[in-house]
């Protein structure tokens, strides 16, 4: 078996090598020498070098796509190995780096399921490109589609049909951009067979009856046309040819026409010979020859000369009215123009850099031919469509179906764009096989699953997940929908319990209510109560509730809405906060969370005790103004206050590796405090932003905390929340 494979590999190499038209520097004669002697290497049970196969890639990808070494040796790589068997790391040791980069690149493409792709095209194409940031690899795998289409006999009938939908979908728009026009015309006239097999035999057979009498037409239509060249001295060739089949059947759909009255199902290519100064002017010496033969429809006419395709591609296209009042395309191109018209941007960049070598940097030209697909049939540009391929992001749905996004979309945008009624109970995603929460950020060629519950309804928070403007009046809608039915149910619950109660259903009972259990306004009451965050049982208690006395009869007399704050927070009765107090039922307000050193006061509730607040609360003007009477003032007593405090720190900055490693030393080692949570979070442009809960005894505590972490390299925000 080792002496077959060795052998093999020799051979395989010496034909490689033949096809080689142009000198070996010597970098890449050392990466074809190490491509083949990685053949030999791995040579075992499970490689059955294929000569054929792997020659046809390499004569594909050389001859016919104009592909550099590297790509050449990825792709006889790529066609020996099956994928299960590459070891990219080995490649990349015994061959080369690009090479295994190449073929990376080519492993990372995402398998094309069935149909799907026929309904997103343009998706798909753009994803191949963008998945894999490496279009050498997408050269490949076009590659393996042309080897796959010429050999369709070879697979099952079910899969044949598949690889042609794959070719005529997505392989043949491909490489009509890139420029490989011979090629994009092969791979849809096979796939076509496959596809549309009886529309395929019906136009073969009528392009087959009616070729004599094309034939004559064609003589006859050049003729004044060669005699008025002749007469100029003009070195040229004409060529009447039919157009292709499938493009035959393309123009009979768009035209609503039968076979009988498409008008151009032919067209005469004029190529010049001459020097590449004289090209222009040749060339529209040959276009003001024809239309001084024949009248000319100039809506028809393609100026690909004065501004190329952006694979490369130029030539002169009109169209001009024949005898018998049929019209004909005319092309006008020269030798150099009809290479790169058959072999693609490679031709192109040969002649532009006058050398033999195909060198690689024509690959940017393949690139941007991808990227711009509105530079194919006319002058037309898209800008913002152009635009939004640079930044779009390439999604699959289990089944298959691709979805394009912006980047930094999250699982919920995702959730709303298959359908409301799955975003409205999105409960999480299922993402390559991982589960992953309504935030994370989907990924260019991620396969996403929803996760749905029935009782999951959307609420505020979704509003700062959600990135795509319309998944976030939909959320607004369903949130506003939602807390107008609860309240809806909640003023039918208080009418009822009213009823029972014997109670008026007035304004003055309503408000009563709702000031008993501290809701702001009636609605907001109404939706507690339809939410079941209220027990409808305690209403009675609203209403047996004794007048609240106010704390003394001189806080009432001293009282001025506009000095109240003041004198409340400088009268000399304090109430202490400290551990020993039992007597006293208080909490510590979780709007604020104030700490030790903080400036506080307390705010009397009905039924859960006095609560300590921030004097800078963001609730505090409304619980002053609203309820004087309720408020007391406080103060810690330090000497008896132990216990730790918790406390939430923002912060962000730039994103540099050990970041978190180095805000969790300063807090645990050098401050020595117990940290709750840290949550480091990646942001665009390498930044990033995060939440450090931490227990601190006191104000001076947290603020040195801040300080510190502020003096940090790259931190640009610290605060305490």
């Amino acid at each position: 078996m080792g002496n077959t494979i060795l052998s093999n590999s020799e051979i395989l190499k010496n034909k490689v090598l033949s096809q080689i038209k142009f000198q070996l520097s010597v970098e890449q004669e050392k990466t074809i020498s190490a491509t083949f002697l990685f053949l030999e290497k791995s040579q075992n049970a499970k490689l059955t070098l294929n000569i054929e196969k792997a020659e046809e890639f390499s004569k594909i990808a050389l001859s016919e796509i104009g592909a550099g070494i590297n790509t050449l040796c990825a792709s006889i790589l790529y066609g020996t190995f099956v994928k299960e068997d590459i070891d990219i790391p080995s490649i990349e040791k015994l061959v080369s780096k690009n090479v295994s980069t190449i073929i990376k690149g080519i492993l990372k493409i995402p398998i094309l399921r069935k149909e799907k792709y026929t309904k997103n095209n343009e998706n798909f194409i753009n994803l191949l490109l963008t998945v894999t940031q490496d279009v050498r690899a997408v050269l490949i795998r076009l590659v393996e589609q042309i080897y796959k289409i010429r050999h369709i006999n070879e697979f099952p009938e079910p899969e044949q049909i598949v690889i042609a939908q794959q070719t005529s979908e997505l392989f043949a728009p491909m490489a009509h951009r890139i420029g490989l026009y011979k090629i994009k015309t092969e791979l849809e006239e096979t796939a076509m067979k496959y596809t549309h097999t009886e529309m395929f035999k019906f136009i073969a057979k009528k392009l087959k009856d009616t070729k004599k009498e094309r034939d004559i037409y064609i003589e006859d239509f050049i003729k004044p046309i060669q005699d008025s060249l002749k007469k100029n001295d003009l070195n040229f060739l004409i060529k009447g040819r039919p157009k292709s089949i499938f493009s035959i059947w393309k123009k009979m759909q768009k035209q609503g026409v039968p076979f009988e009255e498409v008008y151009d199902l032919f067209a005469i290519r004029i190529i010049l010979k001459t020097s590449l100064d004289k090209e222009k002017d040749e060339c529209w010496k040959v276009y003001s020859i024809i239309t001084d033969s024949y009248k000319s429809n100039p809506k028809r006419l393609r100026d690909w000369i004065s501004s190329p395709k952006t694979g490369g591609y130029e030539s002169l296209h009109t169209t001009v009215l024949g005898h018998q009042n049929k019209w004909i395309e005319v092309q006008i191109r020269t030798e150099r123009m009809d290479e790169i018209a058959e072999k693609g941007p490679a031709a192109h960049w040969k002649y532009k850099s006058g050398e033999s070598n195909s060198s690689t940097d024509w690959l940017t030209l393949v690139r941007e031919a991808i990227e711009n697909p509105h530079n194919i049939d006319d002058h037309s540009e898209d800008k913002a469509k152009k635009a939004l391929y640079s930044s779009e992001i390439f999604v699959f749905t289990p089944d298959g179906d691709l979805k394009s996004f912006k980047p930094g979309y999250t699982v919920l945008d995702f959730a709303f764009n298959i359908h409301s009624k799955v975003g409205e109970t999105c409960s999480g995603a299922i993402v390559n096989g991982i589960i992953k929460p309504l935030n994370y950020e989907i990924q260019n060629g991620d396969t996403v699953k929803i996760i749905t519950n029935k009782n999951k309804r959307p609420n505020n928070e979704w509003l700062n997940i959600a990135k795509s403007s319309k998944v976030l009046n939909k959320i607004r809608q369903l949130i506003k929908l939602k807390d107008f039915k609860q309240s809806e149910l909640g003023k039918e619950i208080l009418k009822q319990k009213f009823s029972q109660l014997k109670i008026d259903y007035s304004e003055i009972n309503i408000q009563k209510a709702t000031n008993y259990f501290n809701a702001d306004e009636p609605i907001k009451f109404y939706q507690l109560l339809g939410e079941g965050k209220i027990d409808v049982l305690k209403i009675k208690k609203a209403f047996e509730e004794k007048k609240e006395i106010p704390k003394t009869e001189e806080v009432l007399k001293e009282f001025d809405a506009e000095r109240f704050e003041k004198r409340i927070f400088e009268s000399t009765d304090w109430l202490l906060i400290d551990e020993g107090l039992t007597t006293l039922d208080y909490q510590l307000s979780k709007c604020c969370n104030p700490i030790p050193g903080d400036k506080i006061f307390g705010f009397i509730t009905v039924s859960k005790g006095t609560k300590i607040h921030k004097q800078n609360c963001p609730n505090a003007g409304d619980l002053i103004n609203r309820y004087p009477y309720r408020i007391v003032k406080a103060k810690w007593n330090n000497k008896n206050i132990k216990s730790d405090f918790i406390t939430t720190i923002s912060i962000a900055g730039k994103d540099r590796e050990g970041i978190t490693i180095t805000i969790t030393k300063i807090i645990t080692e050098e401050f020595k405090l117990k940290m709750r949570a840290i949550a480091i979070n990646e942001r665009k442009n390498n930044m990033f932003d995060g939440s450090i809960i931490v227990y601190v005894k006191n104000r001076n505590q947290i603020n040195e905390l801040v300080e510190r972490l502020k003096k940090l390299k790259d931190i640009l925000y610290v605060k305490e929340k």
